[in-house]
């Protein structure tokens, strides 16, 4: 990247020089028009984002994108959106025309794990930054990898102390929570690992149910499975499903029962229903890795982590005016368990391959 518009500046002077030393026999330019050619602007810095699904899922696609938003009204740079919508047909094509539009590819989706590499090589002169996953070794590949099994184990632990609160309508005795996953793949079940680990860090006897939904963009399946597990004695269904988790929300306001949401502070969607939200903060890091790449800071072929400790990942509560289903206890308890976390007193488990 840093080569490409080095190349574009050089032939930006060329071409200054060469209309310079034609333009003697013609009217001279006026002050303004001078100072607009001569200017020598640095050529904006161009984002592509390459999303699997699409946008619209107010969860992880919607936050990679609010990222690259962001690093356009702070940075200044130009950017386009490249949605797949989960056609497996138009991953390649996508991120090849991505590719050829900028200086820098986010990808995301872990469908693009061997395209990434391959395409990678065929462009060396671009960065491409990689969401929710570790590869390591090429130069222009910069991978981000979320702990989101730390932030999960917040969200299990503040699931076994609100699911015997029978104060809240709708929460009973019972001692059993559940999680809707998108795919039965690592990654969705490193959420799972860190949510069943921290709901048993309260209450060992607790039961962790997890039904794997098949989809992350179908609602229709996480409201089915959502509702299996409503059936089976859960009161509180956390989420890591993508769009498929609008569905558990769905369910929940159904039912009189409680969800937990995921990626985004996801608590606007329905307040009432919706206690809390792990978030994971993908756009913060894609933004994060645009400002490294611009500050040529860019530690080439090494993989990223975001964890508690780099507030990549942690609990949203929504905002002041929605009903508050947690407790400034039940926060305080949170806090100590992160810091525990950070501090290594707390081991969390994952179920990411090595």
């Amino acid at each position: 990247m840093k080569r490409a518009i080095a190349l574009i500046l050089a032939l930006t002077l060329v071409l200054a020089v060469f209309l310079t030393g034609c333009s003697s026999n013609e009217t001279p330019a006026s002050e303004e028009e001078t100072s607009i050619s001569t200017a020598g602007e640095e050529p904006k810095l161009k984002v592509g984002l390459v999303l699997a699904g699409g946008l619209g899922d107010r969860s992880f696609y919607d936050s990679a994108n609010e990222g690259v938003e962001k690093a356009k009204g702070d940075l200044g740079i130009e950017a386009k959106v490249y949605e797949c919508r989960n056609d497996p047909s138009l991953y390649t094509d996508q991120l090849v025309q991505a590719s050829e539009y900028a200086d820098v590819v986010a990808i995301v989706g872990h469908e693009f794990y061997e395209l990434s590499q391959e395409i990678a090589s065929e462009f060396p002169d671009i960065y491409y930054i990689y969401v929710d996953n570790e590869i390591e070794g090429i130069d222009n590949l910069i991978t981000i990898s979320y702990m989101e099994n730390e932030g999960s184990f917040l969200a299990g632990a503040l699931a076994a102390m609100l699911t015997t609160e029978t104060s809240i309508e709708g929460m009973d005795e019972g001692k059993v929570i559940g999680m809707v996953g998108g795919l039965d793949i690592p990654v969705i079940r490193n959420f799972y690992v860190g949510y069943e680990a921290g709901a048993k860090y309260i209450d060992p006897e607790i039961d962790v149910r997890v039904i794997y939904a098949g989809d992350f963009e179908d609602p229709a399946k996480g409201k089915e499975a959502a509702t299996a597990l409503y059936a089976g004695g859960a009161d509180i269904v956390f989420h890591a499903a993508g769009k498929t988790g609008e569905g558990v929300f769905e369910a929940a306001e159904e039912l009189g029962k409680y969800a937990i949401g995921v990626d985004a502070d996801q608590r606007y969607i329905n307040p009432d229903h919706i206690i809390a939200s792990m978030i994971k903060k993908v756009g913060q890091s894609i933004y994060d890795a645009i400002i490294s790449i611009q500050n040529d800071e860019v530690e080439e072929g090494k993989v990223i982590f975001y964890g508690l400790e780099q507030d990549g990942v942690g609990l949203g509560f929504g905002t002041d005016d929605m009903p508050q289903f947690v407790t400034e206890e039940m926060k305080a308890k949170i806090e100590e368990i992160k810091e525990k976390i950070i501090d290594g007193e707390i081991e969390v488990p994952t179920a990411k391959e090595e």
